[in-house]
């Protein structure tokens, strides 16, 4: 597990570590790039270097984190209070991809660890609940009551499940998740005006128990399963 830094010398090691271990993946490949390799080429010891990341892992743990905080950032200025709320959904996608588009061969190492249960997942978590409890609370019209306070949480799992496309999407661009993912936008939006309707809003109470015991599902699937390998980076 990431340590958190106390000392900007200790904050600048990290970094340097972090970097240098995305130089090792793109000139190495993710294989070849042990924690011994990084800690040398940052002129740090091996040591030093396990005190600030546990694992290679670790690692690419603390890079989706640092890219979800940059998506953050980019998107705030974005959902200003009075877009649709399918502006919005769309906004948050938009902002995703173009942060994370430039590590796409990291794309399966990252749903690892979407399904962890350690504390970088949990940061993950309040980072994209964050942006989604922003995107909805700005829309206009706000969404129905109903399920406004859930709607976050549902976005979140939805966005997640068209990122574990995206991951492992192999066409040009990855054009086919962009498509999806641009498609899904729209849909979301009318579902959620829907919900103003009692017999939807159940719907909607049905689908979100659903979409979040299938992602406790697939994290026991992924406790249990042993040799996943992450692949090579280009």
């Amino acid at each position: 597990m990431t340590i958190q830094p106390r000392t900007l010398k200790g904050q600048e090691t990290q970094a340097k570590l972090l970097q240098t271990a995305l130089d090792c993946f793109a000139a190495e490949g993710y294989k070849a790039s042990s924690m011994r390799v990084i800690a040398a080429r940052a002129g740090v010891s091996l040591s030093h270097a396990y005190y600030y990341f546990s694992s290679k892992e670790d690692i690419v743990a603390r890079l989706l984190l640092n890219l979800r905080t940059e998506q953050f950032e980019r998107c705030r200025s974005a959902l200003d209070e009075g877009n649709t709320l399918e502006s919005n959904i769309r906004a948050v996608f938009t902002s995703g991809l173009s942060v994370l588009q430039p590590y796409h061969e990291f794309g399966p190492a990252f749903l690892k660890v979407l399904l962890s249960q350690d504390q970088v997942d949990n940061e993950l978590s309040a980072v994209e609940f964050s942006l989604w409890e922003k995107a909805v609370s700005g829309a206009r019209p706000l969404p129905p009551l109903g399920i406004r306070s859930d709607l976050p949480k549902f976005l979140s799992l939805l966005s997640r499940q068209l990122f574990s496309v995206w991951a492992y999407d192999q066409s040009a661009n990855q054009r086919r998740s962009l498509l999806l993912m641009d498609n899904a936008a729209p849909v979301a939006a009318k579902f959620a005006v829907l919900c103003r309707l009692p017999v939807v809003r159940s719907l909607f109470a049905d689908v979100l128990a659903l979409m979040d015991s299938g992602s406790s599902v697939q994290d026991h699937q992924d406790r249990q399963t042993t040799g996943s390998k992450v692949p090579k980076a280009s």
